[in-house]
């Protein structure tokens, strides 16, 4: 079992102090719209469904764990004490969308769903082995869906990294001889 963690300092700044930032947003709004205006009313239900839904994400639906746990038989997504686990044989769709390249991911099991299966992982902020967990997660997304589009690309991109030095010196001589042709035409 291989335990994934993001920062600390990273983690209760940009999760948890954001979460709570986002919580008195929502107080605010409510005493704005339940008879104290300390902002404008539409203002006010702008501000309570965006950090509202940012509220839930952080703390209910934990979107932004903490943890990811690689065991033998499962995955798992944590944060404040509680614990999403997907086995491995349960999972019928695994999809990530990469946001900025391989630093920060949004996977989806299952679908996904407003109470769990979305995930936020940044990469860059695992304090260890962030680049071995994203790895890891890209081929296992690979397993789950093995005829998908990117399975495909991937496929074929590390077929051309194995194969670069070949690929290159055909298509150098192919250049070469084209400009050969073209010399001797003249």
């Amino acid at each position: 079992m291989k335990v994934y963690r993001y920062n600390r300092k990273a983690f209760n700044f940009e999760v948890t102090f954001i979460g709570v930032f986002c919580a008195a947003l929502v107080v605010l709004s409510l005493v704005s719209l339940l008879g104290y205006p300390v902002v404008p009313r539409l203002i006010a239900v702008v501000v309570l469904v965006i950090a509202g839904y940012q509220v839930w994400n952080t703390f209910g639906a934990i979107a932004n764990p903490e943890t990811v746990t690689i065991s033998d038989d499962a995955i798992s997504f944590g944060a404040y004490g509680r614990t999403d686990t997907f086995r491995y044989d349960e999972i019928e769709r695994f999809n990530i969308r990469e946001m900025g390249g391989r630093d920060k991911l949004y996977i989806r099991i299952n679908g996904g769903n407003l109470l769990h299966g979305r995930y936020w992982v940044q990469t860059a902020k695992i304090d260890e082995g962030g680049d071995e967990l994203f790895e890891w997660l890209e081929d296992f997304e690979m397993r789950v869906d093995p005829d998908s589009i990117k399975s495909q690309a991937r496929r074929s991109n590390l077929s051309y990294d194995k194969h670069r030095d070949e690929i290159e010196a055909s298509l150098k001589r192919d250049k070469q001889a084209k400009k050969n042709k073209r010399k001797k035409n003249h």
